[in-house]
């Protein structure tokens, strides 16, 4: 990966991961630096006729799509005209409990959004080492009961969606990350090695799902869409 990209990828999952923490999980603060990340980056080598919108950047921009209308996360326009958004989704903790319902979601906006003719991207970023809270009132963080070890149970289904090129449904352009974060709260990929993942899943993961092919992947559908 670029190594300008990499950096700019993890300084603002470190911002983003502060907002979290100081804001709570239900605010929208801790996605500006993220999403604005994005949408700076994928069309900062595309033309003069792209702009995006974000939270952070103009605010997000509302489709119309096939069955209902959504504030997307990110969105990259060509004259004005939404052509691809992107979803992102950080899992900070309680992956295991919540992660059919994220996928499901998925499948869901994908479907919305693909369904009017706009293209549709979706990052994920999820921890090698996810803390598993209990529920607590309000926005408050619940007591730590264990920390769960991500395994190719928790991505294979991602993966089969990856593969599925004849599924109607699936995000034209897929993207994982996986960090942890060191005593300091600075962010790093994690080593995949350690996590005992199959090979397969760790080649997936690191040249089909990467944030530089996912960047790369992006701008080509926009240009493709414009």
């Amino acid at each position: 990966m670029k190594k300008d990209l990499k950096k700019g990828f993890l300084n603002a999952i470190k911002d983003t991961f502060c907002a979290y923490n100081n804001y709570g999980a239900r605010s929208n603060k801790k996605l500006i630096p993220i999403h604005t990340w994005f949408a700076n980056e994928i069309i900062s080598e595309l033309g003069n006729d792209y702009s995006s919108m974000s939270l952070g950047k103009d605010g997000e921009y509302e489709i119309e799509g096939k069955y209902y209308s959504k504030k997307e996360d990110i969105t990259v326009l060509n004259n004005q005209k939404p052509i691809v958004t992107l979803s992102f989704k950080f899992v900070t903790s309680n992956y295991a409990q919540n992660s059919n319902n994220y996928f499901e979601n998925l499948l869901g906006e994908t479907a919305n959004i693909r369904r009017i003719g706009v293209g549709f991207a979706h990052f994920l970023v999820l921890r090698g080492d996810t803390p598993y809270y209990d529920k607590a009132a309000g926005n408050a963080r619940g007591q730590l009961k264990k920390i769960e070890k991500l395994s190719d149970h928790h991505i294979e289904k991602y993966i089969k969606l990856f593969k599925d090129e004849d599924f109607p449904h699936r995000p034209d352009v897929l993207g994982i990350a996986i960090i942890d974060f060191n005593i300091d709260g600075d962010p790093r990929f994690t080593d995949l090695k350690t996590l005992k993942l199959q090979e397969e899943t760790i080649k997936i993961l690191e040249l089909e799902f990467s944030v530089k092919t996912f960047i790369r992947r992006v701008r080509a559908l926009c240009e493709l869409k414009k």
